[in-house]
């Protein structure tokens, strides 16, 4: 790590922390490495403290959880005594949430959470609330989890990711580029990546030489094609990090040849940020269960280890609008076994469900299937989703609309995609009443049926 990363990590994040942010990120940071050191019988333990304590908060001062558990069954939540016990309360999906937004919120925390917004991979616009003491926790999972990946505090990073939709102020960006110097990394958009300009790609990653990229896994792969078949030379990073898409084997050794480093897979969603993440020995991704307790369930919601089923996750720390058994829509394989690395989080084998298809053009531009969500999450008129591709000139855009949908909203959709397929695409709208689901019983954001 480079003397400012170092001096950054230990001086002045916490003090930035404390004393400017005001915040509690650098303690749960602390603590949660600290945890890291305890065996799994210890962590179980204190992940049923958190959870115990979150049920009865739940019980008494969120009116959705008592009536809807009451109505599965449960006379009193003391009845819950056990992880066991605790898969006999109901999921909560994000119809749920939608449904009955203000009930699954403490009248002690109305008008004082952080408000949080996802266009959802299943393609059904979606909003949450948080507290500030579980925004700090969640972050300070993440540094922990990317810690033990050279991407952690203080490390010198370049993302390839997304970028702010629409016109941004000349101020705003000179505001977003000192904050992300401060946190010793360089953001890069790959919404508007084209397959005839990935020198652009090539050029900031040696011109900036990171210790450790993040990146979406395609834009990733299409970069690594670039340097593999161009034969470049590309800086080689400590690590390279991906998340937001499924990794696949191929994908990673075509990754690992270009950069001569190693690639990490991570899982996580905006609802509860990172939920797992790889280490080096690269065996599972490894579950944060002392910040949420992840389980999976069959079609008969029984639970299921060994073999895919749905992710349902509880976030032991949101106490202004708890997501309890939350069903997430994606869907994953948890190990049996650990790790071999001795770090005591249990193990995901495999994430099993969840593919955002790229959309692109004839003139080469790439768009990556994260745009849409990001796209329509803005707009309240818009229900769900679904972006098809048949043909190389055009999409289609399937959209559940409600009254709240303008003209101009449509404009505006229409502006955002054209900037980013530099007009190559014929947008055409189909107002439906609903989206089909697959076969494996999700929705998907986009569909390409290109060759």
């Amino acid at each position: 790590m480079s003397i400012y990363g170092n001096i950054y990590k230990s001086i002045i994040f916490p003090l930035y922390s404390k004393y400017i942010k005001k915040s509690q990120v650098n303690q749960e940071y602390s603590q949660a490495k600290k945890r890291l050191s305890w065996n799994k019988q210890q962590l179980e333990e204190f992940q049923w403290q958190r959870l115990e304590k979150l049920l009865a908060h739940c019980w008494t001062n969120v009116p959705f959880y008592k009536k809807h558990w009451q109505q599965a069954g449960i006379k009193n939540i003391e009845e819950i005594k056990s992880l066991a016990d605790f898969a006999k309360l109901p999921v909560l999906t994000k119809q749920h949430v939608n449904e009955y937004y203000d009930e699954l919120i403490p009248a002690s925390a109305k008008g004082k959470n952080i408000k949080k917004a996802t266009g959802g991979s299943t393609g059904q616009p979606f909003k949450f609330e948080l507290d500030e003491l579980s925004n700090d926790a969640r972050q300070a999972i993440m540094w922990r989890g990317y810690g033990w990946l050279h991407a952690g505090l203080g490390a010198k990073s370049l993302f390839l990711w997304g970028d702010n939709l629409g016109k941004t102020s000349t101020l705003r960006k000179i505001k977003e580029n000192l904050y992300h110097r401060f946190y010793h990394r360089k953001m890069v958009s790959t919404f508007d990546m084209n397959l005839d300009h990935m020198d652009i790609y090539t050029e900031k990653i040696n011109q900036y030489k990171p210790e450790t990229i993040v990146s979406y896994v395609n834009p990733l792969y299409e970069v690594a094609k670039y340097i593999n078949r161009e034969k470049i030379s590309i800086h080689s990073p400590k690590s390279l990090l991906t998340g937001a898409e499924p990794l696949y084997e191929y994908q990673r050794k075509v990754i690992e040849q270009a950069f001569q480093s190693k690639v990490y897979n991570t899982y996580g969603c905006r609802e509860f940020m990172l939920i797992a993440a790889e280490c080096e020995k690269q065996q599972g991704l490894h579950i944060n269960i002392d910040h949420l307790v992840v389980e999976t369930l069959n079609e008969q919601h029984e639970h299921v280890i060994a073999e895919a089923g749905d992710i349902v996750i509880t976030d032991l720390m949101n106490y202004g609008m708890p997501l309890i058994r939350y069903v997430n829509g994606d869907r994953a394989t948890i190990s049996p076994s650990p790790c071999s690395c001795g770090n005591p989080l249990p193990m995901i084998e495999k994430i099993n469900g969840r593919k955002l298809d790229v959309i692109k053009t004839a003139n080469g531009q790439m768009i990556p299937g994260e745009l849409f969500p990001h796209l329509f999450k803005e707009f309240s008129g818009i229900t769900k989703f679904q972006v098809k591709q048949t043909q190389l000139d055009s999409i289609t855009l399937l959209i559940v609309k409600n009254d709240q949908f303008t003209e101009q909203n449509q404009l505006v959709i229409n502006d955002e995609i054209n900037r980013y397929s530099k007009g190559e695409l014929q947008i055409n709208y189909k107002f439906v009443d609903d989206i089909p689901l697959t076969k494996s019983g999700k929705y998907r954001v986009t569909v390409s049926e290109l060759k």
